[in-house]
C-alpha cells in the first residue's frame, strides 16, 4: 500500500510540472543541454519583446539588450554562465516573460554601457560577445572591465571577433572600454 501512495504522489507531482520543466528533467545531462538552455532564453526574450511591442526582434538583439540592462530580478548573465545549474530559474523566467510586462528600462534605446565589473573570467568575455551579438552593425558599446585578467582577455576576445576596441581608459579601479560592432563579413 505505502508503494502505491509513493506512486500516486509521484504522479501528481509530474502533473504539476509544465511541460518545460518536463523537458529540462529529460534532458539534464545530455551533451548540448547547455547550449539548449542558453538558446531557450534567448527566445524566451524575443518573445516577451514581441509580446510588449508588436516587433519582432532577433533573439541575439533581445537576449543582449536584456543582459546590458542587467536586471536584478533576472539575473541572466549568472544563469548564462552556468545554464544548467540554474535550469529550474531558467524554466520560470521563460515562464514569466509569457505573462509580465516588459519592464521599463527594456523600452528605451539599446544600453550603452555594459557594466561587467565582478564578472570572472571566462564569463565577462562570454557576455560581452553575447550582449556584442545583438548590438546592430556600427553600434558602440562602452564596456567597464576589473583589472588583471579581463582587461587583458575580453578585448582581445571581441578583437577576435572582428569588432575594433577604440580606445582603453584605465578609470579609479576599474578599466572602461569602448567597442563599435563589425560589420557583416561577406
Amino acid at each position: 500500500m505505502k508503494k502505491f501512495i509513493n506512486y500516486r504522489r509521484d504522479l501528481l507531482a509530474e502533473k504539476e510540472k509544465n511541460p518545460l520543466e518536463k523537458w529540462i528533467e529529460a534532458q539534464k545531462g545530455n551533451p548540448g543541454f547547455e547550449t539548449a538552455l542558453r538558446r531557450l532564453i534567448s527566445y524566451a526574450c524575443s518573445e516577451w519583446f514581441r509580446r510588449e511591442n508588436l516587433v519582432s526582434i532577433a533573439p541575439e538583439e533581445a537576449l543582449a539588450r536584456i543582459l546590458a540592462t542587467d536586471l536584478s530580478e533576472f539575473p541572466l548573465g549568472k544563469w548564462l554562465d552556468s545554464p544548467a545549474r540554474f535550469a529550474p530559474e531558467i524554466a520560470d523566467f521563460c515562464e514569466k516573460t509569457k505573462v509580465l510586462p516588459l519592464p521599463t528600462a527594456l523600452k528605451g534605446d539599446f544600453p550603452k554601457l555594459l557594466d561587467l565589473r565582478g564578472v570572472i573570467c571566462p564569463n565577462n568575455a562570454m557576455r560581452s560577445r553575447l550582449v556584442m551579438n545583438g548590438l546592430p552593425e556600427g553600434a558602440e558599446l562602452e564596456i567597464y572591465l576589473d583589472e588583471g585578467s579581463p582587461i587583458e582577455n575580453v578585448p582581445g576576445a571581441l578583437v577576435a571577433d572582428g569588432h575594433i576596441v577604440k580606445k582603453r581608459q584605465k578609470k579609479d579601479s576599474f578599466w572602461a572600454i569602448s567597442v563599435v560592432k563589425r560589420s557583416s563579413r561577406v
